[in-house]
């Protein structure tokens, strides 16, 4: 493979006599690692140098007399025809990530540029496989330190070691006797802020220096030895990442770093001298068995699957919408961004957001569940930078169902169920809404007035429905739940009960894949628990399975001859969706949830529909018009 064949067009195209200042504001906008110096001519394309971000951050205060011609490269440099081999060693001598590709040493006209990530990228396309297939076989470990920082550093030592050193980049860690990382640091955080110049030309003389937490970005991906080394190169090449922390995944501690030159490297000259393979372990999703794969289930279906059929549900008796109808629910508009929409229910700590139009009108509804069809279904929503535009008419659930303040709590059930949606607004004659009915007003309603009246085995999904294995892929799991309508599953490994996948928890995990692929890399493993010392959160570069984001439950569990009741205090207590079901014999039955509860009133309701029984709303009537006549 030649250079021509992977050079690309340049986005930052500047001339000799440009300030360093207009460069870097250059190179931000675009995001680019590279800016091509040309002789200033309109016609001429002829290139005397170029500029990376490790040049452009030698500028560190707001002003500089510097001029491109000053900090400009000439050496490394590519020519067209050269072997991509040969590219990768000069780039790796002279440590330079980004280099222009000329016409030749006679005629240096510009043919494009290319990044060590475009040859990884390149190679990937073309369908090469890596010489090393694990991290192990190329990861740096010498020197270990030297690519190690702390978030209090000051923010010039950093610096100092990417300008002079040319390192691609430095690990943030918690401390260095406890080196779990909490993020990374490169020149791309340098030239991407203005939050850390210490003022080197600026008249005014240096100022306080800002610390390494300031610039740095958190939630840094990490490797293991064992990773393959594929995965790292999607995610590298993907996000321009140059450096990578590699952790022990007993201790969450840092034992090496992976750059892009070593990822490169496992393709073009294969493991570093002296390494060994190791054993690598299962990372790719276990394959669903044909018996749990995922059908299409009618609602009609949906309404009568339980585990131990009873002659009739049990009706609650003279219970109305408005009865159980919360007066306001927290909204946002439709210009709104999906990220506003995750920070409105964090603060109001509430599952579900109303979207209202300029005017006020109700456009629709979304829901925790909404948001989780829509990650895990619809397509890739959430990448490396949450706080892109998304707007909330991706997720929104427009389909809402509108009941009058006599209907029975089962019709409003009905509708739920009917529509799969969780909220159900009460509207008054006029049309207008005067309150809303969510999931959870239907839970609390059946725990204040059922207790002792209904058992666990009279509503829960039967089977392995509601039954997934650990290492079963996330996308398996989410699209399970979403045919058969179910908000949270039994995670269970063949010998024990880990916990259960809850859909009001799976929105907040950052995660992309849409079909189930092993293209699944970013996922939170370290989590801020409530009451202990403040964690750093970093991404796993490993494919995303249920094990991932379970809720562990060990130990918690009810038996199918519980009252439901109890199952759901234990959902209360441990803010989930769902509770696993144990027989006596320690036999794993499938999960109760929260949908279970919706569906076992919304039967109610379709069994008087069914037999012609009056629903509550023409019962009143009724009663109303004889009340008249009489």
């Amino acid at each position: 493979m030649k250079a021509w064949e992977i050079a690309r067009k340049p986005r930052v195209v500047v001339y000799p006599g440009d300030p360093l200042t207009y460069v870097r504001a250059m190179m931000r906008r675009e995001e680019e690692p590279i800016a091509v110096v040309v002789v200033e001519s309109e016609k001429s394309e002829k290139v005397v140098g170029y500029i990376t971000w490790n040049e452009v951050i030698q500028v560190t205060s707001h002003y500089s007399h510097l001029r491109a011609k000053d900090a400009m490269l000439d050496y490394p440099v590519a020519f067209k025809d050269d072997d991509i081999g040969d590219v990768y060693k000069r780039m790796v001598e002279e440590k330079v990530y980004a280099i222009p590709v000329l016409e030749s040493r006679d005629n240096p006209n510009l043919v494009g540029v290319v990044t060590v990530a475009d040859i990884v990228r390149a190679l990937r396309r073309a369908g090469f496989k890596p010489m090393a297939e694990t991290v192990a076989e190329v990861m740096t470990v010498e020197d270990l330190d030297r690519y190690l920082a702390e978030p209090g550093e000051r923010v010039d030592r950093v610096w100092s070691d990417l300008v002079y050193r040319r390192m691609p980049g430095k690990i943030v860690v918690r401390s260095r006797e406890e080196p779990v990382p909490w993020g990374l640091v490169s020149p791309r955080e340098f030239v991407s802020t203005s939050r850390w110049f210490f003022h080197r030309e600026s008249e005014r003389g240096l100022k306080t220096v800002a610390k390494v937490r300031r610039i740095m970005l958190r939630g840094v991906p990490v490797a293991t030895p064992e990773t393959p080394i594929e995965y790292v190169a999607d995610v590298m090449a993907e996000h321009d990442y140059t450096v990578l922390p590699v952790i022990d995944e007993k201790e969450g501690r840092v034992v090496g770093v992976v750059t892009i030159f070593d990822v490169a490297r496992a393709y073009i000259e294969g493991a570093k001298p002296g390494r060994v393979r190791p054993v690598a372990r299962p990372v790719v999703p276990i394959e669903v068995k044909p018996e749990e794969r995922v059908a299409y289930v009618s609602t009609e279906r949906m309404l009568q699957q339980v585990m131990v059929e009873r002659p009739q549900p049990v009706e609650i008796a003279g219970l109305t919408a408005s009865e159980i109808a919360r007066s306001e629910l927290p909204a946002i508009t439709v210009n709104d961004s999906i990220e506003h929409a995750r920070r409105v229910m964090l603060r109001y700590r509430s599952n579900y957001v109303l979207v209202v139009d300029e005017d006020g009108n109700i456009k629709g509804v979304v829901s925790k569940w909404s948001m989780l069809k829509a990650i895990g279904l619809r397509g890739p929503l959430w990448r490396r930078r949450v706080y892109d535009k998304f707007f909330i008419d991706f997720v929104m659930d427009t389909n809402i169902e509108r009941i009058k303040p006599d209907a029975s709590i089962e019709e409003v059930a009905l509708k739920m169920a009917s529509s799969r949606s969780e909220v159900v607004i009460v509207e008054g004659d006029d049309g207008k809404p005067i309150g809303f009915i969510t999931k959870d007003d239907l839970v609390e309603a059946y725990k204040r007035l059922m207790a002792g009246r209904s058992k666990v085995e009279n509503i829960m999904t039967p089977g392995r429905i509601g039954i997934v294995h650990p290492h079963h892929s996330l996308y398996h799991a989410v699209n399970k739940m979403h045919n058969f309508y179910l908000d949270a599953l039994t995670v269970y490994d063949g010998r024990e009960v880990i916990g259960v996948v809850s859909a009001n928890r799976l929105p907040f995990v950052a995660y992309e894949d849409a079909m189930g692929r092993k293209s699944r890399r970013l996922i939170w493993v370290r989590k801020l628990v409530k009451g202990s010392a403040r964690r750093g959160r970093y991404v796993k570069v490993l494919p995303l399975v249920v094990l991932d984001v379970t809720t562990e439950l060990r130990g918690v569990y009810v038996s199918p001859d519980d009252d439901v009741v109890k199952a759901i205090e234990l959902m209360e207590k441990y803010n989930v969706d769902g509770i696993p079901v144990v027989d006596k014999d320690g036999r794993v039955l499938g999960v109760v949830t929260k949908t279970d509860v919706v569906r076992e009133l919304a039967r109610t309701a379709r069994i008087r529909i069914e037999r012609g029984l009056p629903t509550r709303v023409e019962e009143s009537r009724r009663e109303e018009e004889a009340a008249k006549a009489g």
